[in-house]
């Protein structure tokens, strides 16, 4: 029972802790886990970086994808931004 409830443990801290993204490469797509920042019940995010389409700019991004690279960026990078300016949206794709 001890165990039962450890193991139950360890998996409600990695599912606050671990995320992952998927890459939409042309030949070669994954999974890519990492150790969020903060704590969240989201798992799965969303990187328009990781791509091989051409990147957007601020003002071509729709409310959902200013959304999701918000999330993506405070919880992947650490980076709580607004993304009131091209340059907030530049710091989120160049790490």
């Amino acid at each position: 029972m001890k165990k039962l409830i450890a193991i139950l443990l360890v998996l409600c801290v990695a599912h606050l802790y671990v995320g992952f993204y998927r890459t939409r490469w042309a030949e070669d797509n994954k999974r890519v886990f990492f150790i969020k920042k903060y704590p969240s019940l989201q798992v799965e995010f969303v990187n328009l970086f990781a791509s091989d389409a051409d990147d957007k700019s601020l003002d071509q991004l729709t409310p959902l994808e200013r959304t999701a690279v918000r999330d993506y960026c405070k919880y992947r990078l650490g980076i709580e931004t607004e993304l009131k300016t091209q340059t907030e949206l530049d710091a989120c794709k160049a790490r």
